[in-house]
Parts: C-alpha cells; structure tokens; sequence
C-alpha cells in the first residue's frame, strides 16, 4: 500500500494532486483542515491536509510494438510503447470508495438501519483494514455493536406489553408466563385488556389453564384496577394489551386512558419483520408511553438483524428479551449484550 500526503491550499487542488501522483483509482484516508507557517500561530495559512492511497501490488505492464522498417520511406521507423497500469478495483458507498477487499461491507454500509453509524464504521473499517489487512474486521465490527446496544431485567411486579397489532404480544405474554412459573418458580398472574380480539382471550386462557395461574379480563380502567388488586398475591403480574395500526393516532391515547403504569414495567413489543422505517414510527408513536425497554419479536423470520443496531442507536432504549420462534416457552432469549451483537454480526455477515 502506497500512502501519500498532499497539503494544498483547496480540497480540489488536493484531489487533483492524489490523481495524477496515486491514479484515479486511488482512495482517501484522510481530510482535514490545518494551519501553515505564522509566528505563534498569528498569520497562519489555512490549508487542506489530504492522506491518499493505492494498492503497491501493481503491475506495470508495458508492451512494445515494433513496425517493421517501411521500405518506400526507410526513415520511418516508428516504435510505439504503451504503459498499461493495472489497478485494483475500487466500488462505492455512497460518494466514499471502499478497497475491494472491503466489498462485503458495502451492503452493510447502506442498511437504512445503520444510516447514523455509517460513516463511523466505514472509517472504523477501512483504516482497520490497512492496518491489520483485514485480520480484525469482524472483531471491529462486533465491538461497534457492543458499544450501541444495552440489555435490561426487571424487578418490577408489574410487566406490561404493548405495541402494534400483529407483532406476537399474546405469545410473547405466554412464553413469558411459562418462563416465569417452570423455570424460575414464580407465582405468575395474567391482567388482559385485549378486548377486540375473542381469539386472543381464548389464547391466552388456554395457556394459563396449561400452567395453572390465573387470568383476568380487563374492559375499561375500573377492571383494570380491579384485576390488579385480585392478584396482589402473585409475584408478578403480565399485562397483555391490545394491538391496533400504529398509525391510529388515537390508539396510544385509547392505551393510556385504560391502564396505569405504576410500578409497571412497560415493553414494546416490536417485530423485526417490519422495514426499519416503520419501526421508528412505532417507536415515535409510543414515546408519551413510559416505555421501559424493547421486546423484539419473529427474530426467526428474518436473516439480518441490525434494525436492533439502529433501533438502540435513535432510542437508547435497553432491550429486554428477543422471540425466534413460536414454540412456549422455549423461543425466547434472555441474552447478554454479548451474545445479541454476536448474534447480529453473525446473521448480518454469513
């Protein structure tokens, strides 16, 4: 790798520099504003500091042609030479160049979900990348995830899910339920407000006769409170409410008219099938709610995973358990910030 520095007093005059000293194909490392010269720094000239690059393995093929003498005019004898550069293959995020070598991050690089992180790890990779050859690219990458995203348990005796309709709220609510009475031998009660939909009390009544625990139905905010005095002997007390299209702008007011959230964790339950654009308004939709972690759902369903990188990026918002499945009570992960960036990384790049 053959890395130059070009000082200039304009960035164009800096770039046309690197192209007739690198090549055209040559990439930019580095820009930044200096000053030159002066006395302590009184009188100083601004200029432009630009780091350039290009491959050093590159073949100076020259081939020669020779004309045989022209026998009508013997004085011309014309040799031709020609200089054929080969150059490694340079493609593009965006208006920034990436070494080939790096190509299988450009797709990563413009993921909608990654927009405000982009061009942190372009440089995080690219200057990595000449440094170790692409020995610790993944490592790099991990460690950048790490660094975004947070987890988060709950004490609270209260747990209540919520969210739109369709991301798996009722199932997420039994597989908790059974988590929460088989493994971790808990008195388990169950509060539903889901009133619009007969098959989601059926459901969950279903389940909670499987485990033995109690259930009520809750049809307005006197209910509500009713319920919750009813299972005060419980340990904790899953809240299950109804789902309805995120962009009912009453939905979220309907939501918080019927129940209270003291003593409440609450969860938005959202499913990471939806395009990473729909999920920052399902997140903006439910922001007057005191939204105390994500649940992300149907994790099985999909083959990347980095809505949960921009997601924890846009909201600071720990995430409490992932669903990968349909099976209760066993898809469901309570992992470690280790673990879920690893997940991530690895679904993202295989």
């Amino acid at each position: 790798m053959i890395v130059k520095k070009i000082v200039a007093d304009t960035v164009a005059e800096a770039m046309e520099r690197v192209k007739q000293e690198l090549g055209e194909e040559a990439i930019i490392l580095n820009t930044r504003h200096i000053k030159v010269g002066g006395i302590f720094g009184v009188f100083a000239k601004r200029k432009v500091e630009l780091v350039g690059s290009v491959d050093e393995h590159v073949e100076d093929k020259r081939t020669v042609k020779v004309e045989q003498p022209n026998r009508v005019n013997p004085h011309v004898n014309q040799i031709e030479q020609r200089s054929i550069v080969e150059r490694p293959t340079i493609i593009t995020t965006g208006e920034r160049p990436l070494p080939r070598e790096l190509r299988q991050y450009a797709k990563l690089l413009a993921e909608p979900a990654l927009n405000q992180l982009a061009e942190h790890l372009r440089e995080k990779l690219v200057s990595t990348y000449y440094q170790t050859q692409q020995a610790e690219l993944n490592t790099v990458l991990l460690e950048e995830v790490q660094a975004k995203i947070r987890t988060k348990t709950t004490h609270s005796k209260f747990i209540m899910l919520t969210g739109p309709t369709g991301v798996g709220k009722t199932t997420t609510i039994a597989k908790l339920a059974a988590h929460f009475t088989l493994t971790e031998k808990k008195r388990v009660g169950l509060i539903t407000t889901d009133t619009y939909r007969i098959s989601a009390i059926e459901q969950l009544n279903t389940y909670a006769d499987i485990l033995g625990i109690p259930i009520h139905v809750a049809y307005d905010l006197n209910d509500f409170e009713q319920a919750k005095e009813a299972l005060q002997s419980c340990d904790i007390v899953l809240i299950d409410t109804a789902g309805r299209n995120f962009l009912d702008v009453g939905y979220v007011e309907q939501l918080k008219s019927r129940h209270t959230f003291e003593e409440t964790d609450v969860f938005l339950v959202l499913s990471l099938t939806a395009k990473y654009q729909d999920l920052l308004r399902m997140y903006d939709r439910f922001q007057s709610v005191p939204v105390s972690g994500i649940i992300f759902s149907k994790a099985d369903e999909t083959s990347e995973l980095w809505s949960i990188v921009g997601l924890a990026e846009e909201s600071d918002v720990p995430i409490y358990c992932i669903t990968t499945g349909q099976e209760v009570p066993e898809d469901i992960l309570f992992s470690s910030v280790e673990e879920i960036s690893q997940m991530i990384v690895e679904r993202g790049m295989g």
